[in-house]
Order: C-alpha cells, then sequence, then structure tokens
C-alpha cells in the first residue's frame, strides 16, 4: 500500500514538473531592443570574420555563452576551416525578425549572405535563428537554429 502511494505520488509531481514546464512566450521586442540586438549580431559576425583572418578563437569567444554547445560548435568549425583555411566574411545581414521572453531571452533570426574563399569558395545566402541571452550591457549567443531553403 506504502509502495503504491510513493509511486502515485512521485508519478504527480513529475506530472506536475513536466507541466510547468511549458515553451516561453515570444514577443515582438521594442524598437530599442532591435537596434542593440542588430548591432550585436553585426558586431558578432565581424568577430567571427577577424577570428577566420587571425587563426584565432579569442575574437569571437566573448560573443558566445561558454561552455554551451554551441560554444563548442563554433569552436570545431573554427578549428575546421583554419585547418582548411576558408574565410567566411558577410556580404549581407538583414535582420529580419526580434523577438524576447519575460526574462531578456531573445530570438533573432537573420537572412544573410557569406562568401567564403580559401580552401571553399563561393557565395551562399542562408537563414538562421540565434538565440541571445543578456550579458552585462550586451549579449552572449546560446544556441542557433538553421532554416531549411525554400
Amino acid at each position: 500500500m506504502q509502495k503504491r502511494f510513493i509511486t502515485l505520488t512521485l508519478t504527480l509531481i513529475l506530472i506536475g514538473l513536466i507541466a510547468a514546464c511549458d515553451d516561453p512566450e515570444w514577443s515582438e521586442s521594442n524598437e530599442e531592443t532591435a537596434l542593440k540586438v542588430e548591432e550585436f549580431m553585426r558586431s558578432f559576425k565581424d568577430a567571427w570574420y577577424e577570428s577566420l583572418t587571425s587563426q584565432s578563437f579569442r575574437p569571437i569567444e566573448e560573443y558566445l555563452y561558454p561552455n554551451s554547445q554551441f560554444f563548442h560548435m563554433k569552436r570545431r568549425t573554427h578549428q575546421q576551416y583554419s585547418t582548411q583555411r576558408v574565410i567566411e566574411e558577410t556580404v549581407r545581414l538583414d535582420i529580419s525578425e526580434v523577438e524576447e521572453t519575460e526574462d531578456g531571452e531573445i530570438r533573432v533570426t537573420v537572412e544573410e549572405e557569406i562568401e567564403q574563399s580559401g580552401g571553399q569558395t563561393g557565395v551562399e545566402e542562408r537563414i538562421r535563428t540565434y538565440y541571445l541571452h543578456p550579458y552585462q550591457d550586451t549579449y552572449r549567443v546560446t544556441s542557433m537554429e538553421r532554416h531549411s531553403e525554400e
């Protein structure tokens, strides 16, 4: 009897925890935040270019959330590109949407045109959604989603 009670109690607690973990509600950011995010994203892309040309990960580190999956993915990509001498330069960057949650997390959708030189060459157009967390007076990128070409 006591074992059933404990099992039932733990099950109800688990259901309660799962129900409390809803997806955050995203709302459109105000103009001031959108401009700050756009400036951050342009600076982030410039730092990526600088890190590839200097073959040092240091310039991009301050834009990434430490020890996140995205941080490690960017580091691996940087190592691969440095080995192949690939340089990515952002030719065009358009911010199509900036949204935020009550907690201050930012979701920004970016349409970008990237020119690659070095080991690989060509121009690629792509759409990415970046997730940013506030950090001091700026942001840190925590993750990124790729959008398939339609």
